[in-house]
């Protein structure tokens, strides 16, 4: 056999394993260095710097949002060929509406199943009050939680790498795929922490994982019903307020709650989350109906 004839046919093969019959970095890459990106990301953010804690969250924030953005910006341009537009993630102007939508959906699915928990008995409201402290520390705490979460974590998950799995799998297996690497994103951290000698497997409970995999759907979803990240981010940036300054049993909480039953906590955690999944399913199915 000509050695120059089959040097070449090694070269095809290896550029087929790299590069797609459009040029572009074969999809597993694309997926891998997305998924690296955020990993790589929030392990950095993760390192002890010795500052103090408010200092020490904007770093986190700082690193997490500096790293995976630019990086996932580079591999949408250079690895797929693809506009950045493409993700979902319109300019801010256009995108706030939704911004507001995925907030309010969030602490109206909140506001039902704190309802439900005090008709079953499950829950007590005790106090609802607005303690200047607290609103203070809230507003300092949305740009940090924006950045160091919500922003980075949609545009990787929901936006980049559901983009690229959605160009090659329906919906719905896109879906699930992105929630594996959803999952495997802390826990990849954990296992980097443990190995350093920092970390625990304590926190990679079956219950941590239930609730990501149904936080996880609830955020795709937004995106699959209006098309538009900025929805997920405002979900996404909901939750964390609502779970850390409303719901939590401390008297410096906006709304301060006794749990009379484990049942209340799943029932505002879990039961919230998935209260919107059915209704974004409703609404996804509906809306594809109307359109045939």
């Amino acid at each position: 056999m000509n050695p120059s004839l089959e040097t070449r046919r090694h070269s095809r093969a290896s550029a087929g394993f790299i590069r797609d019959t459009k040029g572009r970095i074969h999809l597993v890459w694309r997926i891998l260095l997305g998924w690296l990106s955020f990993v790589v990301a929030v392990t950095l953010a993760a390192q002890n710097y010795g500052f103090p804690v408010l200092a020490q969250q904007i770093i986190l924030a700082v690193v997490t949002t500096g790293i995976a953005v630019p990086l996932i910006y580079l591999l949408r341009r250079y690895a797929d060929n693809r506009p950045w537009s493409g993700l979902g993630l319109s300019p801010l102007l256009s995108g706030f509406r939704y911004l507001l939508l995925g907030a309010g959906f969030l602490i109206a699915l909140m506001g039902i199943a704190l309802l439900a928990g005090t008709l079953a008995g499950w829950i007590r409201v005790i106090d609802v009050h607005l303690p200047v402290e607290t609103l203070l520390v809230i507003l300092i705490n949305i740009p940090i939680a924006f950045f160091y979460e919500a922003f980075p974590e949609e545009v990787t998950f929901r936006g980049y790498l559901y983009g690229n799995l959605s160009e090659r799998f329906n919906r719905w297996l896109a879906l699930l795929f992105q929630l594996i690497l959803f999952v495997l994103a802390p826990a990849a951290l954990t296992a980097v922490l443990v190995a350093a000698g920092v970390g625990s497997w304590d926190l990679i409970t079956i219950d941590y994982v239930v609730n990501l995999l149904a936080f996880g759907t609830a955020l795709q979803l937004c995106r699959i019903f209006t098309g538009n990240l900025w929805m997920c981010i405002g979900f996404h940036l909901a939750w964390l307020e609502m779970v850390r300054f409303v719901i939590v049993p401390s008297d410096n909480a906006l709304i301060e709650v006794e749990y009379l039953s484990p049942y209340g906590s799943y029932l505002v955690s879990l039961g919230s989350v998935t209260i919107g999944i059915l209704m974004l399913l409703y609404w996804t199915y509906r809306n594809r109906n109307r359109q045939k």
